[in-house]
């Protein structure tokens, strides 16, 4: 097997081959003058297994389309087997329809996935779980779980730790943390402002978190409003600190400057969005482990 990567996050690439030993495929990404992106393979790769990496993160539709450009290069030059590694699906979380007329995005992306040359594809921390069956292929979509419970236990007395779910819907996820952890878990009553987006923490539910260190888990960062509020509410409520893990850092605009609140002591996120210029409470770890385990068993 050899591993090619596409501009979206080459650095969790370059951890992946390092971690495999796989030999990377030399490739060139340019632009026409029209915008319009331009590929080229530069190395034989005739009936060659390919591992192929790429985030959908911001630019979104123009890091898909690099995807499907290079997944059509590969074909062409003889590829034998595609096994895409997407750290970050782009338009995963809008996974059902809430208005006459909209799309299923995520399943458009599934869709444009599976027609391409790839035979397997392999996710992380996917929002709704139901996502991988909109795929065509086989879909493996891994946990970061052991990723961040390894972090906690070599960062925290495990005695003083409650964990804390942002919301109902990350309710399974955090109590899934929590039983890795053996640690108590509580949860946070959110509200959401559909028409503004605004979220408000309203209460706290499932026991109390009086001078504990409370690790709250997610599947994702966006606005940071999550992260901000349920903060707040923990330290009202006596938490002694509280630190947000969070698979995906999305972070979209004005999410750095919640982050930076003094409500929050840290934030622990992994690697698959590159982020530039992050609060100096962030932490970044290497989800690349996750994948290469995953890929072991197809070397």
């Amino acid at each position: 097997m050899k591993l090619i990567s596409g501009s979206s996050n080459p650095d969790f690439a370059k951890n992946l081959s390092t971690r495999l030993g796989l030999e990377t495929i030399s490739i060139e990404i340019s632009k026409f003058a029209n915008g319009e992106k331009r590929i080229w393979i530069k190395d034989k790769i005739e009936g060659e297994n390919i591992a192929f990496v790429q985030s959908f993160s911001d630019p979104t539709d123009e890091n898909i389309m690099e995807f499907l450009l290079i997944t059509d290069a590969l074909e062409r030059l003889g590829a034998r087997h595609i096994h895409a590694i997407i750290p970050w699906m782009g338009y995963s979380l809008q996974d059902k329809s809430f208005r006459l007329g909209e799309p299923i995005a995520a399943k458009v992306v599934a869709n444009l996935v599976s027609n391409s040359y790839v035979k397997r594809a392999t996710l992380l921390d996917i929002h709704n779980s139901s996502v991988p069956g909109f795929f065509t292929i086989p879909t493996q979509n891994l946990s970061a779980i052991s990723l961040f419970t390894e972090y906690v236990r070599q960062s925290f007395d495990l005695n003083e730790i409650v964990v804390a779910s942002p919301d109902f819907g990350g309710l399974k996820r955090a109590h899934m943390f929590a039983n890795e952890l053996h640690t108590n878990l509580v949860n946070v009553d959110k509200h959401r402002d559909l028409s503004t987006g605004e979220v408000t923490a309203q209460s706290l539910q499932g026991g109390s978190v009086e001078g504990k260190i409370v690790v709250v888990f997610d599947d994702s960062i966006l606005s940071g409003g999550t992260v901000l509020e349920a903060s707040k509410l923990l330290k009202e409520k006596g938490a002694k600190e509280v630190h947000f893990l969070a698979t995906h850092p999305v972070l979209t605009q004005g999410a750095r400057e919640k982050l930076s609140h003094e409500s929050i002591d840290s934030v622990v996120v992994a690697n698959t969005i590159v982020q530039k210029d992050l609060p100096p409470k962030v932490t970044i770890l290497d989800a690349s482990e996750l994948f290469a385990n995953a890929l072991k068993a197809w070397i």
